[in-house]
């Protein structure tokens, strides 16, 4: 910096300069308004801080003019304060006088200057409310920037940007269209915004872009347990039989629900008893029962519906009634002797699913019996949960070969209802005939037992698990010869152990054998008929209204039903008969059935009709264990069934009859016509 001896002690005339340099200013600060290093300027000794100093600076009362090198004005003129000119004065070479020829004219007011009428403000600045202040166009409001869009000042000008949501250069700025891509799903509407959209969303839809369907079944509209099925703003409700409206709301026919009116449809075949009869749980008078959900007088007998067959082309012998395929509708099950022929043996399974209203699916039919399929039974062998089949197969022609069970093994979850190929285990003895399931030595797997009437034998097959089944054991039998020879398994005595009842119609007797629990059986205790007649058939239930179990079986070519009246401890009196007809009649040995057919709390019984007119008698029972014959009821088809069973199929609460007829090939429903 350059020393420039004296050039301003000619423009002012300053008294005691030593004093002035006493009170000099000090300043470590580079920016003070003078723009020189004041650093080591003076004395610190009564010193006027920077801020004074830069305050003094500008709003002082000196003129001075500071060399800054600028091209358009090459000297800042500032206004100096008394106490800091000598800081100033060490630096003449930077400061000439304001009277100085090469200031004149040439000068500028620097930031924070009061304004001059005469001296313009320093490049880049403005006069602004009276005082030196920076262009800044943004702050001034002199930039041309888009009302959208933000202003930044810059050391010598400024810039523009649109804002978000507008495109643009800045000085124009348009509104970007967010809708343009349309983000709404489902037909929704879109409505654009500032940098954003929204969605208006069709019925049925929600979402910020309308992309989730409402649940409308979320709430569960569907009433009486109707199964609710999601639409596009909608439900639709599949009601329960008789129940109708949107939301299952209304009896069929009627909005007069639990009205005791049957005709309106929502008390039709919802009865379980008197008790509790219908829909609306009603309970019947006394003496009345629960039929086509009202209550009605008992009538005095059976009341049959009209028998409805389907075709069955396999030799049907047998049938087995159970729910093979789980959906709570009872199906039904049927051995087939296939051609019985000693030639060309074999037996086979047909499989009918109900629709539970006595009605059936058509037949799924399966072969692989080794021998004729004369009966079969439902049963889990294996432990998974479903019901398997078994058939027991023998033919009385091959006196020299062994009978066996074939297993029909369900294929549960994957095909309910289904079965695969039979597995084949000998039942050791020839003739096998009828066979019953029972658990022989209480180990939680079931076991087989069958009759066979070529050699008066019953064996005794015990299931190993898994659908397995090891050697037969081989009880004798007095007088169970001839194809009406019948077995069953049931608890007789209460222990909770399966019993056996074989019935030898070649002796007119029936023969009681008690589980031991191990698998073996005591010796057979035999009970006579009071006719001398065949015993062929086996059903159960309480005749005379004892509370014990009592046994009937039809015999006598037909004539009779005998009632075998139970102790309750697996001992049974002497069998006493009812007279089903005079005409003499073939038996069979699956030709009785016991329930409660009428509804009046009294045990009743159908004995099947082999005549060539084909049909079931109905026999109704007093109470006491005594029955009435009825009239035959015919089937339909010609010539007469080989044998009957009895199940609710319909679940009105009253058992149907099913029967199978060989020589029609037809399989017959009964339903009950209460």
């Amino acid at each position: 910096m350059r020393y420039r001896k004296g050039s301003l002690l000619g423009y002012l005339a300053i008294p005691a300069f030593s004093t002035l340099l006493v009170a000099s200013c000090t300043s470590a600060d580079p920016s003070a308004a003078d723009g020189d290093d004041d650093e080591a300027v003076g004395e610190a000794h009564g010193a006027l801080t920077p801020d004074h100093c830069n305050d003094f600076d500008v709003h002082g009362t000196i003129l001075m003019c500071h060399r800054n090198g600028s091209t358009t004005y090459p000297y800042t003129i500032l206004k100096i304060n008394l106490l800091c000119l000598p800081a100033h004065l060490l630096h003449l070479g930077d400061y000439i006088a304001l009277g100085n020829p090469t200031c004149h004219g040439d000068g500028c007011l620097p930031k924070g200057a009061p304004c001059d009428a005469t001296v313009p403000c320093c490049d880049g600045l403005t006069c602004h409310h009276g005082t030196c202040t920076e262009n800044n166009e943004c702050v001034l409001g002199t930039d041309n920037c888009d009302a959208n869009a933000t202003c930044t000042d810059t050391p010598t000008s400024f810039t523009c940007a649109c804002n978000a949501g507008y495109e643009g250069n800045g000085v124009t700025c348009t509104d970007i269209d967010e809708c343009a891509e349309s983000p709404c799903q489902n037909g929704g509407t879109c409505v654009d915004g500032i940098d954003s959209y929204t969605c208006a969303c069709s019925p049925g839809f929600t979402g910020a872009s309308c992309e989730t369907d409402i649940d409308e079944c979320a709430e569960s509209p569907c009433q009486n347990d109707g199964i609710c099925t999601d639409g596009i703003d909608s439900y639709t409700c599949e009601c329960l039989p008789t129940y109708e409206g949107t939301r299952c709301e209304a009896c069929e026919g009627s909005l007069a629900d639990c009205n005791g009116v049957t005709s309106d449809g929502c008390e039709v075949n919802l009865q379980s008893d008197a008790s509790h009869c219908s829909a609306c749980d009603s309970a019947c008078a006394a003496g009345e029962i629960c039929s086509n959900g009202g209550c009605q007088a008992a009538p005095p007998g059976q009341v049959p519906g009209t028998p409805i067959s389907v075709p069955e082309t396999h030799s049907p012998l047998a049938p087995a009634v159970a729910d093979v395929n789980g959906d709570g509708a009872l199906d039904i099950l049927v051995a087939n002797a296939e051609s019985g022929s000693p030639q060309t043996p074999s037996g086979s399974l047909s499989v009918f699913h109900g629709n539970g209203d006595a009605t059936v699916q058509p037949e799924l039919y399966y072969t692989g019996a080794p021998l004729s399929s004369n009966a079969v039974v439902a049963v889990d062998v294996d432990g998974d949960g479903w019901l398997d089949a078994v058939t027991v197969d023998g033919q009385t022609n091959l006196p020299t070969t062994n009978g066996s069970i074939s297993v029909y093994r369900n294929l549960g979850p994957s095909a309910p209802g289904t079965f695969g190929m039979p597995t084949t285990f000998t039942t050791g003895t020839p003739g096998s005939v009828h066979l019953c399931t029972g658990d022989f030595d209480h180990d939680g797997v079931a076991d087989i037992a069958t009759t066979s009437v070529t050699l008066s034998q019953v064996s005794v097959i015990l299931g190993t698990g898994g659908g397995g089944f090891g050697a037969p054991a081989l009880i004798s039998i007095s007088g169970t010869g001839g194809v009406q020879s019948s077995i069953a398994c049931r608890d007789l005595n209460g222990d909770g152990f399966s019993d056996l009842v074989v019935t030898s119609p070649g002796t007119a007797r029936l023969s009681i054998l008690i589980s031991q629990g191990n698998g073996s059986f005591a010796a057979p205790v035999a009970y006579a008929n009071a006719a001398s007649g065949q015993t062929a058939g086996i059903a159960f239930g309480d005749a005379d209204g004892d509370g014990k179990l009592d046994i009937l079986s039809n015999g006598a070519a037909g004539r009779f039903l005998f009632f075998f009246k139970g102790n309750g401890n697996g001992t049974f009196a002497s069998g006493v008969s009812s007279t089903a007809s005079p005409t003499a009649i073939a038996n069979s040995a699956l030709g009785v059935v016991a329930s409660d057919f009428n509804g009046d709390g009294k045990l009743d019984a159908y004995i099947l009709v082999t005549t060539s007119s084909g049909g079931v008698r109905p026999m109704t029972g007093n109470g006491g264990g005594g029955f009435t014959s009825g009239p035959v009821v015919p089937t339909g088809a010609s010539p007469g069934p080989n044998a009957i069973a009895a199940a609710d199929l319909d679940g009105d609460g009253y058992d149907d009859l099913v029967l199978t007829n060989r020589g029609s090939g037809t399989l017959t429903v009964i339903p009950n016509g209460l």
